[in-house]
């Protein structure tokens, strides 16, 4: 025959407030072993100041204390969430923990290693970019000022230009070179824009450089 278990009756009042207080205390005791200031905890656990903070550690809030803020703070920490809630005296992580916790901290850093990598390829396309930009845009201007002075040279030589030899011909080598640059200007500023708007030119210039925050679960 299987044993009944005794049924659990929902903690008094009293009993609450006992237990708030006592994770408030050992919250407390958690940040300062790190020595951080309450508030700088207080922001990085997710509060816009420390006001909750401060009557959560001291016990002056003793309605309940969120899940939240006790799985952010072991992490925060560095602490086990057994030691918080008081199931255990033991602060330190069980080996397991630790285990994940290093795993996660190898792949975030591989992760950014990566995408410093990425940014880094970038940050070289766009400086070439820009050059190859100003390099279209001087020849397309050189080629608008040749193609003016070539047709100002057959207004000033209207009579005998017909009989120049060679003549048609430089002038359609001319109009060419004018037609080309100004095709590769149009097609360089639309893949430009192209770029703006799929959001590679808000990457490099936001994320150069930025570091990469954890957020805290």
């Amino acid at each position: 025959m299987v044993e009944e278990k005794p049924v659990l009756e929902v903690p008094k009042a009293n009993s609450r407030a006992a237990l708030a207080k006592n994770m408030g205390l050992r919250l407390r005791a958690s940040r300062e072993s790190i020595g951080m200031a309450q508030g700088e905890a207080a922001r990085r656990l997710g509060y816009a100041n420390q006001t909750k903070l401060a009557k959560i550690e001291g016990g002056t809030d003793t309605n309940s204390v969120p899940h939240w803020v006790v799985l952010r703070a072991a992490r925060l920490y560095d602490v086990s969430i057994d030691y918080i809630y008081g199931e255990s005296d033991d602060w330190e992580l069980s080996a397991r923990a630790l285990q994940e916790r290093d795993m996660a901290k190898w792949m975030m850093e591989a992760w950014e290693a990566g995408r410093q990598k990425d940014l880094e390829v970038l940050r070289k396309l766009k400086i070439r970019m820009n050059a190859i930009s100003e390099t279209v845009t001087g020849l397309f201007s050189a080629s608008q000022d040749v193609q003016d002075a070539f047709r100002r040279f057959i207004e000033l030589n209207s009579e005998t230009f017909d009989d120049m030899r060679g003549g048609a011909k430089l002038l359609a080598s001319v109009d060419r070179l004018f037609n080309l640059t100004g095709t590769c200007k149009r097609k360089l500023t639309r893949f430009s824009n192209q770029c703006a708007v799929s959001g590679i030119g808000a990457v490099i210039v936001s994320q150069v450089d930025k570091p990469v925050q954890r957020q805290l679960l």
